[in-house]
Protein backbone atom coordinates (compact mmCIF):
# COMPACT_ATOMS: atom_id res chain seq x y z
CA UNK A 1 0.00 0.00 0.00
CA UNK A 2 2.91 2.27 0.68
CA UNK A 3 3.92 1.87 -3.00
CA UNK A 4 0.84 2.41 -3.91
CA UNK A 5 0.70 5.93 -2.02
CA UNK A 6 4.16 6.76 -3.10
CA UNK A 7 3.33 6.57 -6.61
CA UNK A 8 0.31 8.49 -6.77
CA UNK A 9 2.25 11.38 -5.03
CA UNK A 10 4.91 10.93 -7.16
CA UNK A 11 2.54 10.77 -10.74
CA UNK A 12 0.37 13.72 -9.45
CA UNK A 13 3.41 15.93 -8.58
CA UNK A 14 5.57 14.98 -12.02
CA UNK A 15 2.36 14.82 -13.92
CA UNK A 16 1.28 18.89 -12.74
CA UNK A 17 4.84 19.96 -14.81
CA UNK A 18 3.88 17.56 -17.74
CA UNK A 19 0.51 19.84 -17.75
CA UNK A 20 2.56 23.09 -18.11
CA UNK A 21 4.84 21.76 -20.84
CA UNK A 22 1.67 21.01 -22.96
CA UNK A 23 -0.08 24.41 -21.69
CA UNK A 24 2.10 26.35 -24.18
CA UNK A 25 2.12 23.65 -27.16
CA UNK A 26 -2.00 23.84 -26.67
CA UNK A 27 -1.73 27.60 -26.15
CA UNK A 28 -0.05 27.93 -29.97
CA UNK A 29 -1.72 25.29 -31.60
CA UNK A 30 -4.97 26.96 -31.06
CA UNK A 31 -3.92 30.25 -31.92
CA UNK A 32 -1.85 29.66 -35.21
CA UNK A 33 -2.76 25.61 -35.88
CA UNK A 34 1.04 25.43 -35.57
CA UNK A 35 1.95 21.74 -33.94
CA UNK A 36 5.76 22.77 -32.80
CA UNK A 37 7.86 19.44 -32.93
CA UNK A 38 10.94 21.66 -31.59
CA UNK A 39 8.94 22.18 -28.45
CA UNK A 40 11.24 19.98 -26.53
CA UNK A 41 14.27 21.12 -27.49
CA UNK A 42 13.33 24.70 -26.43
CA UNK A 43 12.52 23.05 -22.98
CA UNK A 44 16.16 21.70 -23.07
CA UNK A 45 17.41 25.16 -24.40
CA UNK A 46 16.03 26.92 -21.00
CA UNK A 47 17.41 23.98 -18.56
CA UNK A 48 21.13 24.53 -20.53
CA UNK A 49 20.31 28.59 -20.22
CA UNK A 50 19.92 27.93 -16.33
CA UNK A 51 23.43 25.59 -16.25
CA UNK A 52 25.19 28.59 -17.91
CA UNK A 53 23.45 30.80 -15.18
CA UNK A 54 24.95 28.65 -12.20
CA UNK A 55 28.39 28.07 -13.81
CA UNK A 56 28.77 32.15 -14.26
CA UNK A 57 27.22 33.52 -11.61
CA UNK A 58 26.12 30.53 -8.78
CA UNK A 59 22.63 31.43 -9.79
CA UNK A 60 20.04 28.91 -8.71
CA UNK A 61 17.68 27.70 -11.32
CA UNK A 62 14.67 29.30 -9.30
CA UNK A 63 16.45 32.51 -9.58
CA UNK A 64 17.82 32.48 -13.16
CA UNK A 65 13.74 32.69 -14.28
CA UNK A 66 14.02 36.37 -14.23
CA UNK A 67 16.60 36.21 -17.32
CA UNK A 68 15.81 32.96 -19.13
CA UNK A 69 12.01 33.38 -19.02
CA UNK A 70 12.39 37.04 -20.89
CA UNK A 71 15.03 35.84 -22.80
CA UNK A 72 13.18 32.65 -24.17
CA UNK A 73 9.97 34.78 -25.00
CA UNK A 74 12.02 37.49 -26.83
CA UNK A 75 13.67 33.86 -28.69
CA UNK A 76 9.85 32.87 -29.30
CA UNK A 77 8.66 35.64 -30.75
CA UNK A 78 11.73 36.50 -33.14
CA UNK A 79 11.02 32.53 -34.50
CA UNK A 80 7.41 33.22 -34.85
CA UNK A 81 7.93 36.20 -36.82
CA UNK A 82 10.98 35.13 -39.02
CA UNK A 83 10.82 31.18 -39.34
CA UNK A 84 7.04 30.34 -38.51
CA UNK A 85 5.12 32.84 -40.00
CA UNK A 86 5.98 32.71 -43.21
CA UNK A 87 5.34 29.42 -43.70
CA UNK A 88 1.58 29.91 -41.73
CA UNK A 89 -0.98 29.08 -44.32
CA UNK A 90 1.26 26.25 -45.98
CA UNK A 91 1.13 22.65 -46.17
CA UNK A 92 1.14 21.14 -42.53
CA UNK A 93 3.68 18.93 -43.36
CA UNK A 94 6.36 22.12 -44.84
CA UNK A 95 5.30 23.60 -41.27
CA UNK A 96 6.64 20.44 -39.35
CA UNK A 97 9.32 20.17 -41.12
CA UNK A 98 10.77 23.56 -40.33
CA UNK A 99 10.09 22.57 -36.66
CA UNK A 100 11.70 19.51 -37.00
CA UNK A 101 14.87 21.53 -38.67
CA UNK A 102 14.96 23.96 -35.75
CA UNK A 103 14.90 20.91 -33.54
CA UNK A 104 18.05 19.76 -35.22
CA UNK A 105 19.69 23.46 -35.07
CA UNK A 106 18.77 24.11 -31.24
CA UNK A 107 20.04 20.20 -30.47
CA UNK A 108 23.39 20.65 -32.34
CA UNK A 109 23.87 24.10 -30.97
CA UNK A 110 23.65 23.18 -27.80
CA UNK A 111 25.87 20.20 -28.31
CA UNK A 112 28.55 22.39 -29.73
CA UNK A 113 28.48 24.45 -26.68
CA UNK A 114 28.12 22.46 -23.66
CA UNK A 115 29.33 18.97 -25.26
CA UNK A 116 27.39 15.96 -24.98
CA UNK A 117 28.15 14.89 -21.17
CA UNK A 118 25.13 14.76 -19.16
CA UNK A 119 25.22 17.41 -16.79
CA UNK A 120 23.20 19.18 -13.70
CA UNK A 121 22.62 22.21 -12.08
CA UNK A 122 22.25 22.26 -8.61
CA UNK A 123 19.75 24.25 -6.78
CA UNK A 124 19.04 24.76 -2.54
CA UNK A 125 16.14 22.63 -2.47
CA UNK A 126 17.11 20.05 -4.51
CA UNK A 127 17.84 17.20 -1.56
CA UNK A 128 14.95 18.44 0.41
CA UNK A 129 12.17 16.12 1.29
CA UNK A 130 8.62 16.20 3.42
CA UNK A 131 7.78 12.90 4.78
CA UNK A 132 4.28 12.22 5.05
CA UNK A 133 3.64 8.62 7.15
CA UNK A 134 5.58 6.70 4.49
CA UNK A 135 5.43 8.95 1.63
CA UNK A 136 8.47 10.57 0.90
CA UNK A 137 8.28 14.03 -1.38
CA UNK A 138 10.70 15.23 -3.21
CA UNK A 139 10.42 19.57 -2.34
CA UNK A 140 11.38 20.68 -6.04
CA UNK A 141 8.33 17.83 -7.38
CA UNK A 142 6.08 20.27 -4.51
CA UNK A 143 6.99 23.43 -5.80
CA UNK A 144 6.82 22.47 -9.41
CA UNK A 145 3.43 21.30 -8.77
CA UNK A 146 2.22 24.62 -7.12
CA UNK A 147 3.86 26.53 -9.77
CA UNK A 148 2.27 24.61 -12.59
CA UNK A 149 -1.19 24.66 -11.11
CA UNK A 150 -1.01 28.45 -10.30
CA UNK A 151 0.26 29.28 -13.58
CA UNK A 152 -2.39 27.28 -15.22
CA UNK A 153 -5.34 29.38 -12.99
CA UNK A 154 -3.47 32.26 -13.88
CA UNK A 155 -3.82 31.43 -17.86
CA UNK A 156 -7.48 30.33 -17.89
CA UNK A 157 -8.07 33.63 -16.11
CA UNK A 158 -6.81 35.49 -18.81
CA UNK A 159 -8.17 34.27 -21.52
CA UNK A 160 -11.55 35.02 -19.54
CA UNK A 161 -11.21 38.32 -17.96
CA UNK A 162 -8.53 40.52 -20.33
CA UNK A 163 -8.24 42.05 -22.98
CA UNK A 164 -6.07 39.87 -24.66
CA UNK A 165 -7.70 36.95 -23.40
CA UNK A 166 -10.18 37.41 -25.61
CA UNK A 167 -8.40 38.52 -28.45
CA UNK A 168 -6.52 35.04 -28.08
CA UNK A 169 -10.39 33.50 -28.16
CA UNK A 170 -11.35 34.81 -30.97
CA UNK A 171 -8.22 34.02 -32.95
CA UNK A 172 -8.95 30.55 -31.77
CA UNK A 173 -12.49 30.72 -32.61
CA UNK A 174 -12.39 32.54 -36.09
CA UNK A 175 -9.10 34.60 -37.17
CA UNK A 176 -11.01 35.90 -40.28
CA UNK A 177 -13.68 37.25 -37.81
CA UNK A 178 -11.36 38.20 -35.43
CA UNK A 179 -9.33 40.51 -38.06
CA UNK A 180 -12.92 41.78 -39.10
CA UNK A 181 -13.69 42.97 -35.55
CA UNK A 182 -10.09 44.86 -35.67
CA UNK A 183 -8.18 42.06 -33.61
CA UNK A 184 -4.60 42.27 -34.97
CA UNK A 185 -4.49 38.48 -35.92
CA UNK A 186 -0.39 38.60 -36.64
CA UNK A 187 0.05 40.40 -33.33
CA UNK A 188 -1.98 38.09 -31.33
CA UNK A 189 -0.30 34.61 -32.94
CA UNK A 190 3.24 36.13 -32.26
CA UNK A 191 2.50 37.28 -28.48
CA UNK A 192 1.00 34.12 -27.90
CA UNK A 193 3.71 32.37 -29.81
CA UNK A 194 6.21 34.00 -27.51
CA UNK A 195 3.89 33.03 -24.20
CA UNK A 196 4.18 29.30 -25.23
CA UNK A 197 8.07 29.72 -25.31
CA UNK A 198 8.09 31.83 -22.23
CA UNK A 199 5.98 28.96 -20.30
CA UNK A 200 8.71 26.42 -21.58
CA UNK A 201 11.60 28.24 -19.76
CA UNK A 202 9.80 28.44 -16.55
CA UNK A 203 9.04 25.03 -16.68
CA UNK A 204 12.78 23.66 -17.34
CA UNK A 205 13.65 25.82 -14.21
CA UNK A 206 10.93 23.65 -12.54
CA UNK A 207 12.15 20.34 -13.88
CA UNK A 208 15.56 20.62 -13.52
CA UNK A 209 17.07 20.51 -9.88
CA UNK A 210 17.94 17.29 -9.26
CA UNK A 211 17.60 16.31 -12.66
CA UNK A 212 20.67 15.41 -14.95
CA UNK A 213 20.39 16.79 -18.49
CA UNK A 214 21.65 16.12 -22.22
CA UNK A 215 21.50 17.95 -25.50
CA UNK A 216 19.20 15.13 -27.01
CA UNK A 217 16.95 14.86 -24.56
CA UNK A 218 14.63 17.17 -26.39
CA UNK A 219 12.43 14.51 -28.55
CA UNK A 220 11.60 12.61 -24.92
CA UNK A 221 10.25 16.11 -23.76
CA UNK A 222 7.78 16.96 -27.63
CA UNK A 223 6.28 13.59 -27.35
CA UNK A 224 5.71 13.90 -23.70
CA UNK A 225 3.96 16.36 -24.75
CA UNK A 226 2.27 15.79 -27.59
CA UNK A 227 0.65 13.16 -25.51
CA UNK A 228 -0.85 14.90 -23.03
CA UNK A 229 -2.12 17.48 -25.47
CA UNK A 230 -3.54 14.72 -28.03
CA UNK A 231 -5.19 13.10 -25.10
CA UNK A 232 -6.39 16.58 -23.14
CA UNK A 233 -8.02 17.23 -26.56
CA UNK A 234 -5.82 20.16 -27.75
CA UNK A 235 -6.42 23.02 -26.97
CA UNK A 236 -8.92 22.69 -23.67
CA UNK A 237 -6.60 23.62 -20.90
CA UNK A 238 -8.38 21.62 -18.10
CA UNK A 239 -8.21 18.51 -20.17
CA UNK A 240 -4.63 19.09 -20.86
CA UNK A 241 -3.60 19.29 -17.35
CA UNK A 242 -6.08 16.29 -16.55
CA UNK A 243 -3.69 14.75 -19.51
CA UNK A 244 -0.38 15.69 -17.85
CA UNK A 245 -1.85 14.04 -14.88
CA UNK A 246 -2.57 10.66 -15.90
CA UNK A 247 0.63 10.39 -18.33
CA UNK A 248 2.51 11.53 -15.20
CA UNK A 249 1.21 8.45 -12.91
CA UNK A 250 1.58 6.05 -15.53
CA UNK A 251 4.97 7.11 -15.51
CA UNK A 252 5.33 6.73 -11.80
CA UNK A 253 3.43 3.49 -12.32
CA UNK A 254 5.49 1.98 -14.34
CA UNK A 255 8.58 3.00 -12.54
CA UNK A 256 7.64 1.22 -9.10
CA UNK A 257 5.48 -1.55 -10.20
CA UNK A 258 6.93 -3.09 -14.14
CA UNK A 259 10.25 -3.80 -14.75
CA UNK A 260 12.53 -3.31 -17.73
CA UNK A 261 10.76 -1.78 -21.20
CA UNK A 262 6.95 -2.11 -19.97
CA UNK A 263 7.82 -0.54 -17.36
CA UNK A 264 8.68 2.30 -19.53
CA UNK A 265 6.27 1.79 -22.21
CA UNK A 266 3.50 1.91 -19.70
CA UNK A 267 2.64 6.10 -20.43
CA UNK A 268 2.02 5.03 -24.04
CA UNK A 269 0.34 2.17 -23.57
CA UNK A 270 -2.72 3.81 -21.64
CA UNK A 271 -2.70 6.66 -23.75
CA UNK A 272 -3.48 4.34 -26.91
CA UNK A 273 -5.90 2.23 -24.30
CA UNK A 274 -7.71 5.82 -23.86
CA UNK A 275 -7.82 6.96 -27.44
CA UNK A 276 -9.18 3.94 -28.81
CA UNK A 277 -12.38 4.75 -26.69
CA UNK A 278 -12.21 8.46 -26.68
CA UNK A 279 -10.73 9.58 -29.81
CA UNK A 280 -11.55 12.93 -29.32
CA UNK A 281 -9.33 13.03 -26.63
CA UNK A 282 -10.89 13.73 -22.73
CA UNK A 283 -12.40 16.56 -23.62
CA UNK A 284 -15.22 14.23 -25.36
CA UNK A 285 -15.91 12.94 -22.18
CA UNK A 286 -16.21 16.20 -20.12
CA UNK A 287 -18.59 17.70 -23.59
CA UNK A 288 -21.40 14.76 -23.15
Amino acid sequence: MTELYQALAQGLLIGATYGLLALGMGLVYGVSGVVNFSHGDFISLGMFMCLALYSAFAMDPYVSIIITVPLMTAIGALVYIFLIRPMVGHQFLMVVQLTLGLSLVLQNGILMVFGGEPARTPSFVESKLIILGDVVLRVPHIVAFVVSFALAIGLYIMLRSTDFGRSIRAVHQNAHAAALMGINVGRVQVLTFALGIGILALAAALLLPGTPIQPTQGLRYTVITLLVVVLGGMTNFVGIMLGGLIIGIAEAFGTIYLDGPIGLLLPYIIFVAIMLFLPKGLTWSSAR
